[in-house]
């Protein structure tokens, strides 16, 4: 008869349970965010960045940005459209080509029925006078879309040939500082490079 031995086979570690389950919490509660960054390709604008928008050296405009903003990559097309996000707040700043010399008026209405494409209950205020810190000269208000409210500004180009319009919006709830920081941004705006 043959003395056979049950011999106990290798200790599996114990700890990869733990390990899985603090990896998913990680995941979800920190490393979502960054992984979604990296995918939708979010970056973080260093303060004091400034933008050109505009196709050519004769149809451009310069703004700039402070601390906080975020540059949404996928959405954003150099020169033409750019959009970013500070906290709540998405502004999107674009180029928009005149095919012929427009007064403000039509601007603002053009505005109107272009927002009202995607939402047919959007709003846009009664436009008011707004000087950019450069001294360029434009239209502002309040505009509401899906829900957000904030504030529009269109600024006709040199000669009327091109406008860059600028939308700011958030939730209702939107704390002030945010806003402050659209503030900067919106009144930033000039045509000329010196001043940018």
């Amino acid at each position: 008869m043959t003395d056979a031995r049950i011999l106990p086979g290798p200790r599996r570690a114990r700890w990869w349970g733990p390990l899985a389950v603090a990896a998913v919490l990680v995941l979800l509660t920190g490393g979502w965010p960054l992984i979604d960054s990296w995918i939708s390709g979010d970056k973080r604008v260093r303060a004091g960045t400034v933008f050109r928008v505009g196709p050519d050296d004769d149809h451009r405009a310069w703004f700039r940005v402070g601390a906080g903003w975020i540059l949404d990559r996928a959405a954003t097309a150099p020169s033409r459209l750019f959009v970013l996000r500070h906290g709540d707040v998405d502004l999107s700043v674009a180029y928009i080509s005149l095919p012929r010399t427009e007064n403000a008026d039509a601007l603002w209405t053009g505005l109107r029925d272009t927002l009202r494409v995607g939402d047919r209950h959007a709003r846009l205020g009664v436009p008011g006078p707004l000087v950019a810190h450069a001294g360029a000269r434009g239209m502002v208000g309040t505009v509401a879309r899906d829900g957000d409210t904030g504030q529009a500004v269109i600024y006709p180009g040199p000669e009327d040939a091109f406008a860059i319009r600028l939308i700011a919006l958030a939730p209702a709830a939107t704390a002030d500082p945010q806003w402050a920081q659209v503030a900067d941004v919106l009144r930033s705006l000039t045509f000329t490079e010196e001043a940018a």
